[in-house]
């Protein structure tokens, strides 16, 4: 028998078969996604998708900055107390993974801002109510960005990234 008539023959059509089903059952174990490798375990961001699935994030519009740091940033830090950064990632630079206004401005919390940091401004809060731990940190473009009083001891300039948007 010549080689074409194998393939086509059952044998051939068996192989062919036992490969497709295997491509079919590691797609469906994959859930069909393609895209970043996931974190250990695929875990959930807590922000509407599950990490890194292919898919840009769709980040959650608070209407204040306490009300970011009591429904994101606290739940968050509960589910992943290992988490630097509001990603979970490291060294890679991180997209808006939440929004809130402040001032009349729609501000974006990128990936990169440190859990620890903003943790910090909450416990700020709490001790200091009425007073806003927030300040504009101006830039070469002119429209600044925010980020944590002096007073909250934050000193790590790059842990804190959020901007208008």
């Amino acid at each position: 028998m010549n080689g074409i008539a194998i393939l086509l023959g059952p044998v051939g059509l068996s192989i062919l078969g036992v490969l497709v089903l295997g491509g079919l059952v590691s797609l469906l174990a994959s859930g069909g996604k393609r895209g970043k490798q996931a974190a250990p375990g695929g875990l959930d961001l807590g922000f509407g998708e599950t990490e890194n699935m292919g898919k840009a994030s769709r980040p959650t519009d608070y209407p204040d900055f306490p009300t970011l740091l009591d429904r994101f940033v606290l739940p968050l830090s509960q589910a992943h107390p290992n988490w630097e950064r509001l990603d979970g990632a490291h060294d890679v630079p991180g997209q808006p993974v939440s929004w809130f206004t402040w001032n009349d401005v729609r501000y974006s919390v990128s990936g990169e801002t440190h859990v620890r940091a903003l943790l910090q401004a909450r416990d700020w809060t709490k001790e200091h109510p009425g007073e806003d731990p927030l300040v504009v940190k101006p830039t070469k473009g002119g429209a600044g960005r925010l980020t944590l009083r002096p007073e909250i001891g934050w000193r790590d300039e790059k842990g804190i990234r959020i901007e208008t948007g």
